[in-house]
């Protein structure tokens, strides 16, 4: 089946504030926020098996202390059998609902024009395979986004019989999160065809694109390709209503580590700027300078991050990815202040156009990404 919402999930013994955190692709430019959460935390949280991005440098080191937590996953988990039910209220007032179960990793793909039910971008990072097989478990922070215009499954979720299984404060300005059990998903199902079936005014079946956690599931689906297993063909996912009023697109600006933030604003003027059919933005050197790129977001994207790739390729450096407009503003770098796409038009441009360029947008500010909390065995 294409979703499950029977199946057994893992969800950590004691409070979920001494468990929960945040994604591991977040704060890669602010290594402190992770030492402060290592500093904070107890052992046992899902910091020991998380391997944060902005530590890619220690991957070896980090990775044999993920083996070590992983002979003690039986003291860290217990089993439901089910989906859950999301709700969390942000640090800057959003509340948003989704619902966790696992995917048939046959209905996804991430090759471009593919036309599979739930569609990403190619990406992965070699660490996050060499996790997958170190762990018997996945811990994943994939979110997956549903046009769901009618909102049938958000309305079969509300109407569901469900028990609590957490609730509590998320570290680091995380806010406050709500798990419940779902114990009758007969709607769920039923809502789930429903959306397929709408989705016939793009031309080809669609249930959903993968909104954030793109290198994770195509880890999964890459490990799966490569040693295919009884548990591995399915994904632990969160599914949210692309209209869910809590959920927001964020933009994801550009940081360029330069040694001459004027020369790279001269080149980035003589090759990415346009007079035409323009939008204004900023690049920060951290003093604001502002120039014009192409209207079209996506084409705008594209055109910034090929010239970033291959301005450091050629003169050294490289580039960031960062959410909300403080952070460009740093010595020695170079800012570009990026426009987001909205997400009424996801949908349509992927439609259209087949899969969007990587760090397109962001759902939320930073502290607002998904937390680790469930987990689902693979071994």
């Amino acid at each position: 089946m294409l979703v499950d919402f029977d199946g057994e999930i893992l969800l950590p013994k004691g409070n979920v504030e001494d468990f929960a955190v945040i994604a591991c692709d977040q704060f890669t430019s602010q290594p402190e926020y992770w030492t402060e959460l290592e500093r904070r935390l107890k052992s046992g949280s899902a910091l020991d098996f998380v391997l944060p991005e902005c530590f890619l440098d220690r991957a070896d080191e980090l990775i044999n202390k993920i083996r070590a937590a992983n002979a003690r996953i039986d003291d860290r988990f217990y089993s439901v059998r089910g989906a859950v039910a999301v709700t969390r209220t942000t640090a800057y007032g959003r509340t948003r609902k989704g619902v966790v179960a696992s995917i048939d990793l046959d209905a996804y793909e991430f090759t471009p024009g593919n036309k599979a039910l739930i569609r990403t971008v190619k990406e992965r990072i070699p660490p996050r395979v060499a996790i997958r097989e170190a762990l018997d478990i996945e811990l994943p922070h994939v979110l997956l986004l549903v046009d769901d215009r009618f909102g049938a499954l958000s309305s079969a979720v509300e109407r569901a019989k469900k028990s609590a299984l957490y609730d509590g404060e998320l570290c680091g300005r995380g806010g406050h999160i709500k798990g419940e059990l779902i114990e009758n998903s007969e709607d769920l199902y039923a809502a789930v065809d429903g959306i397929i079936r709408d989705s016939a005014r793009f031309g080809s079946p669609l249930f959903a694109l993968v909104g954030d956690g793109n290198h994770s599931l195509a880890t999964a689906k890459y490990c799966r390709d490569a040693c295919p297993t009884k548990s591995n063909g399915r994904a632990l996912v969160e599914i949210i209503n692309v209209y869910d009023e809590g959920l927001v697109c964020e933009p994801i600006h550009r940081l360029v580590k330069v040694d001459d933030t004027q020369a790279f604003v001269s080149a980035f003027r003589k090759e990415v700027c346009c007079d035409g059919d323009a939008a204004e933005t900023v690049i920060y050197t951290p003093s604001p300078v502002t120039v014009r790129l192409p209207a079209d977001k996506i084409a705008a994207i594209k055109a910034v991050d090929a010239f970033c790739e291959n301005y450091v390729k050629k003169n050294g450096g490289y580039v960031d990815y960062v959410h909300g407009e403080s952070g460009l503003k740093r010595d020695g770098f170079c800012g570009i202040m990026l426009h987001s796409v909205k997400k009424s038009e996801l949908f349509d441009y992927v439609i259209a156009n087949g899969v969007l360029p990587k760090k397109t947008f962001s759902l939320g500010e930073a502290e607002e990404k998904r937390f680790y909390i469930e987990a689902r065995k693979i071994k």
